[in-house]
């Protein structure tokens, strides 16, 4: 028959034994040591200069000295002034009190009770360093803390994902920053699947300050950062009601050379493999859209664009800029205005010019006239490609006396735009606008008559034009000339023809030395 119980080795009283009471106590107090198992320390060498009766301690050290000699890895105990070791058995548990910390035996050493824990399941409440409650069921008050991935030679993947999950889109799920226990900023999935970003100076007020869509990623700001705003229809969406900047980049360098650069490349092919680009490939373009008066917004009205002039090699690499508008009262954009490649300023040919939005000072180049033309506050007037002639007589004529006879100027010599009718002898003002003419008329003597006076005078659309009309007297056969100048504001379609007058007498104009010109001024 045993003299022990199996498990804690309590001494057992035999029969007829004689002091019972002896072996009686001595069980008492073995269960009295290691039952509720709480010790003072476990990292002392030696026994304490002045213990307390029943005073416990676990021997983690491998050659305790003093009393505790041969005692290593015992329970110790302090009975009668006397210290008795118990040794431990697996699965024991000790509570340390100068660490605050369960312990376990495995057989072998003891370890803190946490790090046996495998598997925890089913918790209602967990608190790390604070106490957890029915709001926060979990709840750690911590200075640091350390999230790390299982390694393959652990039989990891190496891998770590935090998985947060909501029951539902209209659901919330965010990482909440607060200040003071006021919060500052959340993050996450805020009543829709968009991720979103909001902060707060009070913890009241919030202001959104960005969200992504899930479906593309498109990135929006301002009034788009906020669910139930404008959608973000950009991979980068910026909406706003603000009258400043929507967007504003600065740079503080620390000397005179700050810049703020904005950099677009383009390239052909994939990101992987990318090829050059082609003569009319845009590096860049700004494009404005207005909101209707019947709703919607319009099309890109108005765009500023970078654009490839040639295929790009190493050698040639030529640009242009273009600017495009939408005429007022239509709504199809044309480019305007080009910056070229070679250095010009090109202002894009229209036909006609523009019968709205005008203002002095406005330029454009008309294609149906081949002309630059300028808008002065009344009328257009053309800049270069100026209407101008200088016609001339085929042989000499002879004009009867005292009758107003149109001279008959049937060669052009210079006649640009065509002006100049030769069959008819007369200036066709292709535009409204301010002319110049002059005309040259010699005399030659017809037959035996001898004028008195040689008169001439421009008609304008068959009538005589008032305060232009030159006279000679005294004719000398050969000699005598006349010279006439004048400026007629004319609309599109007058006429102008050179009239003369010979009084006393029938006379002649000498060919070869009579003329008529004019010219449109600017």
């Amino acid at each position: 028959m045993s003299e022990t119980t199996a498990n804690l080795a309590l001494p057992l009283i035999a029969a007829a034994q004689a002091g019972k009471h002896v072996t009686h106590n001595e069980a008492l107090a073995v269960l009295d040591t290691i039952v509720q198992l709480a010790c003072l320390d476990k990292d002392l060498t030696a026994p304490p200069p002045s213990p307390v009766e029943g005073a416990r301690y676990l021997i983690a050290d491998a050659s305790p000295t003093g009393a505790w000699t041969g005692l290593a890895g015992r329970i110790v105990h302090f009975h009668d002034g006397v210290w008795d070791g118990i040794a431990p058995k697996a699965g024991w548990i000790a509570y340390l009190a100068d660490e605050d910390a369960f312990y376990r035996f495995d057989g072998t050493a003891w370890s803190t009770l946490s790090r046996t824990l495998s598997t925890l399941q089913d918790l209602g409440l967990l608190g790390l360093g604070t106490g957890a409650d029915a709001e926060n069921p979990f709840a750690a008050k911590l200075n640091t803390a350390l999230w790390t991935a299982r390694g393959t030679s652990e039989g990891g993947s190496g891998d770590l994902r935090l998985a947060l999950n909501k029951a539902a889109t209209e659901n919330v799920l965010s990482l909440l920053l607060q200040t003071g226990f006021s919060a500052r900023a959340e993050i996450g999935l805020l009543g829709d699947d968009s991720l979103t970003a909001k902060v707060s100076a009070d913890g009241t007020g919030w202001a959104h300050a960005w969200r992504v869509l899930p479906n593309n990623g498109y990135v929006g700001f301002g009034s788009a950062a906020a669910p139930g705003g404008p959608l973000p229809v950009a991979p980068i969406f910026v909406s706003g009601s603000m009258t400043g900047a929507l967007l504003q980049l600065e740079n503080y360098s620390g000397s005179s050379s700050a810049v703020v650069n904005i950099t677009a490349r383009i390239a052909r092919g994939t990101p992987a493999a990318p090829t050059g680009i082609l003569a009319g490939d845009r590096f860049f373009g700004f494009f404005g859209r207005g909101c209707l008066a019947t709703g919607g917004f319009s099309g890109n009205a108005v765009t500023f664009n970078g654009v490839a002039e040639e295929d790009f090699t190493a050698t040639a690499q030529g640009t242009l800029v273009d600017f495009q508008t939408t005429e007022i009262g239509t709504v199809t954009r044309r480019s305007v205005v080009k910056f070229r490649g070679n250095g010009a300023l090109e202002l894009v040919a229209r036909a006609g010019t523009p019968d709205l939005g005008l203002a002095p000072g406005q330029i454009v180049f008309d294609g149906t006239a081949a002309a630059f033309k300028g808008y002065q506050g009344t009328r257009w007037s053309r800049l270069t490609n100026l209407p101008r002639f200088s016609a001339s007589m085929s042989a000499d004529a002879t004009i009867p006396a005292a009758a107003w006879t149109k001279v008959a100027f049937n060669t052009a010599e210079v006649n640009d735009q065509g002006a100049f009718v030769t069959a008819t002898s007369r200036f066709v003002a292709a535009e409204a606008g301010t002319y110049t003419f002059g005309a040259g008329l010699a005399f030659r003597k017809s037959g035996g008559a001898s004028p008195t006076a040689l008169q001439a005078r421009f008609y304008r659309n068959g009538a005589a034009a008032p305060r232009h009309r030159a006279a000679v007297t005294n004719l000398v056969d050969g000699v005598s000339t006349l010279s006439l100048t004048g400026t007629l504001a004319l609309n599109a379609g007058d006429t102008v023809e050179v009239f003369a007058h010979f009084t006393g007498a029938a006379g002649g104009i000498l060919a070869a030395d009579s003329a008529f010109w004019g010219l449109a001024t600017p």
